[in-house]
C-alpha cells in the first residue's frame, strides 16, 4: 500500500516558489533559503520516523518552510549579518514570519487549510526561538528542525566566523536547544550534524 504524502504537493509548490523567493531575494545572504530547504528537510525526515498521528504533516512542514520568512528586507544584501546584528529582531521576526503565511494562505492556498490547522501553525512558529516557552511537542519539533538546518553545514554552509561559530554552539546550541530536545532520533542527527560541523570548521583552519 502506498504510503500518503506528507503534504499536498501544490501547497508546498506554493510555499516554495514564494518563501523560497523572497528568502533568495531579500533575506540574509547565503543563509535564510539554504538554511530553510535544510529545516523543511529534516521536518520531512523526522516527521517519517517518529510517526506521531497528533502531529499534522502538513502544518509542520508548512510551519518549516515559513518560520524565518519574517527575515526578509530587515538587513543588507551586501554583507553577512553577524549574530549581534541579528538578535534584536528575534521576537520581531517570529511576529511577521506570523503575518507573512497567514496573508499567503489566506490569498494563495484558501481552502486548504482549516482554522485551526492555521492556528497551530501561527502559534508554532510564533515560538520557535523562544526556547523557554516551548512546551507542545510540535513547537519542539519546529525547534528541533531549526537547530538541526542550523547544524547542517552541507545543506547549509555556514556563515559564521570561527569565532561566532563557538559563541552560536556554546549559547545557542549546547545552552538553548540541545537540553529542549526530546526526540531521540533528533538528538542522533544533531550529534552528527555537530562532527561534521566541527569538521568543516577545522578545515577552514589548514
Amino acid at each position: 500500500m502506498k504510503k500518503s504524502a506528507l503534504i499536498h504537493p501544490y501547497i508546498e509548490r506554493i510555499l516554495r516558489q514564494i518563501i523560497l523567493k523572497d528568502l533568495a531575494n531579500k533575506g540574509r545572504p547565503h543563509w535564510d533559503k539554504p538554511h530553510t530547504e535544510a529545516v523543511a528537510h529534516w521536518m520531512k525526515y523526522l516527521l517519517e520516523k517518529i510517526d506521531n498521528p497528533q502531529l499534522n504533516s502538513k502544518v509542520m512542514i508548512t510551519a518549516a518552510y515559513a518560520h524565518d520568512w519574517g527575515y526578509i528586507s530587515l538587513f543588507s544584501q551586501k554583507k553577512i549579518s553577524s549574530i549581534k546584528e541579528v538578535i534584536p529582531y528575534k521576537k520581531a521576526h517570529m511576529k511577521r514570519s506570523v503575518e507573512l503565511i497567514e496573508r499567503l494562505i489566506s490569498q494563495r492556498l484558501p481552502g486548504y487549510f482549516s482554522q485551526s490547522e492555521l492556528l497551530k501553525i501561527t502559534r508554532i512558529i510564533s515560538v520557535h526561538d523562544d526556547i523557554k516557552n516551548i512546551s507542545d511537542e510540535d513547537e519542539t519539533l519546529l525547534m528541533e528542525c531549526d537547530a538541526l538546518g542550523m547544524l547542517d553545514s552541507e545543506l547549509a554552509p555556514p556563515t559564521l566566523s570561527a569565532k561566532e561559530n563557538d559563541y552560536f554552539m556554546k549559547h545557542s546550541i549546547y545552552k538553548m536547544r540541545l537540553p529542549k530536545f526530546t526526540h531521540p532520533e533528533a538528538k542522533e542527527i544533531a550529534e552528527k550534524l555537530i562532527e561534521k560541523r566541527e569538521e568543516f570548521y577545522s578545515s577552514l583552519e589548514k
